[in-house]
């Protein structure tokens, strides 16, 4: 008898919460995508020493080098402040090459280039740099600032940062974490830190100015997947902050072989040395100023623009002083506001 209460009772929870065994129609794809049978991990075991764990955290990231055809899915997942109303979900992706540009063993970085449609336009995207046992972090500190973050030795030991740069080479957010390998998983998280507005919502809304997010990179047997735990923080004038709404974001990178990327390599290949010299400008001027403030904010379309122009004569083959490139940085990246207080 215990047992068909036991059971009613369940029943009863179910009709009030409005569960259904029925299938939805409606029900939209999985933002996971499926899983090829055939996968080879970059690891074949767990590491039981420091050498083999750095071993397998250099391959891990040089697995996300390739041919991908990418989504991205961001969904605001709850609304923080009173009268929040949260927004629609976004859904977008195209076709992207990732290449590396540099790796001495404990410095790798991974340039992304987007190639779409049918046409083979060639975008040059964003890159991410990783540095082993870093003795910095570059960190995002609103209001186009940035700082460079001292990180003890100690407490440097076996991780990893990740520092993201815009499509100009100018800098994004930085974040530091530990690669793990257990239980067939080969994944990378980080610490809690600030970016700016996305792009994809840089020019339309207002009513925030910065992501507090928690970022991970975790390898899959189809790819890789970037996912972001996003709080959307209002900044006031005086440095108080205010959550308006949470977002889980899902960057979805599946290898592909079914379409041409030639015309993203042959762009790479014309401008490679224009975007070397830009690289190494962006980084001398940088790490002159333990602080410093980016103009425009990060997400400036006038500058980039600068930036392209000046590629787009690489691709015709002039050659671009490096003069010319330092002008640009100079007068982009200042020091930052004095008497500011530190967040």
């Amino acid at each position: 008898m215990r047992l068909l209460i036991c059971v009613a009772a369940i029943c009863a929870l179910a009709a009030c919460s409005g569960y259904t065994t029925k299938p939805d129609s409606a029900k939209p794809a999985p933002l996971a995508e499926p899983a090829p049978v055939a996968y080879e991990r970059p690891c074949a075991s767990l590491p039981t020493t420091p050498e083999a764990a750095f071993e397998c955290d250099r391959r891990s990231i040089l697995a996300m080098a390739g041919e991908f055809r990418v989504r991205f899915a961001f969904d605001e997942t709850a609304a923080l402040a009173p009268g929040y109303a949260p927004h629609a979900a976004q859904r977008s992706g195209g076709t992207e090459w990732v290449t590396v540009v540099a790796d001495d063993g404990r410095f790798i970085s991974l340039q992304h280039i987007l190639v779409m449609g049918k046409d083979h336009i060639v975008v040059k995207h964003w890159r991410q740099d990783w540095q082993f046992e870093p003795a910095s972090v570059l960190r995002y500190r609103g209001h186009g600032e940035f700082a460079h973050e001292l990180i003890p030795a100690e407490a440097a030991r076996g991780i990893w940062s990740q520092t993201v740069y815009e499509v100009d080479d100018a800098p994004r957010y930085g974040g530091i974490g530990r690669w793990t390998h257990a239980a067939d998983a080969d994944a990378w998280e980080s610490d809690r830190s600030w970016r700016p507005l996305p792009r994809r919502e840089y020019s339309k809304r207002k009513d925030y100015q910065l992501l507090d997010v928690v970022n991970r990179h975790t390898l899959t047997p189809s790819g890789w997947v970037h996912e972001q735990d996003n709080t959307k923080i209002q900044r006031d004038a005086d440095g108080s902050l205010h959550a308006l709404a949470r977002e889980h974001g899902i960057n979805s990178y599946k290898r592909i072989s079914d379409y041409d990327f030639s015309a993203g390599r042959t762009y790479w290949e014309k401008t490679r040395a224009f975007w070397s010299s830009v690289r190494q400008e962006w980084t001398a001027a940088m790490a002159s100023k333990p602080r410093f403030k980016l103009s425009p904010e990060p997400n400036g379309e006038p500058r980039a623009e600068l930036f392209f122009n000046l590629a787009e004569k690489a691709v015709s083959g002039e050659a671009i002083a490096e003069s010319e490139i330092k002008a640009l940085v100079d007068q982009h990246l200042g020091a930052s506001s004095e008497g500011r207080a530190a967040d």
